[in-house]
């Protein structure tokens, strides 16, 4: 069981996380996971080579299969 910041136990994140680690992934989600991998790089490098940080979210929605990764 996944606790808390005060030691307590967290169901509410426990479950989710249960959830996720149980969702299959295919081979194409994977290889599209390696492909933001990169970017997620190249755009922090790119950011701190012109002296800026992303600091908020980033939405990316793949072309090829229209999945939306946050």
């Amino acid at each position: 069981m996944i606790k808390n910041a005060d030691g307590y136990n967290d169901p509410t994140v426990d479950k989710a996380f249960s959830n996720v680690l149980k969702k299959p992934v295919s081979e194409q989600e994977l290889k599209a996971l390696a492909r933001l991998k990169k970017l997620m790089r190249f755009l922090r490098f790119t950011a701190g080579e012109f002296g800026f940080e992303i600091e908020e979210r980033v939405v990316f929605r793949d072309k090829q299969s229209g999945k939306i990764y946050r």
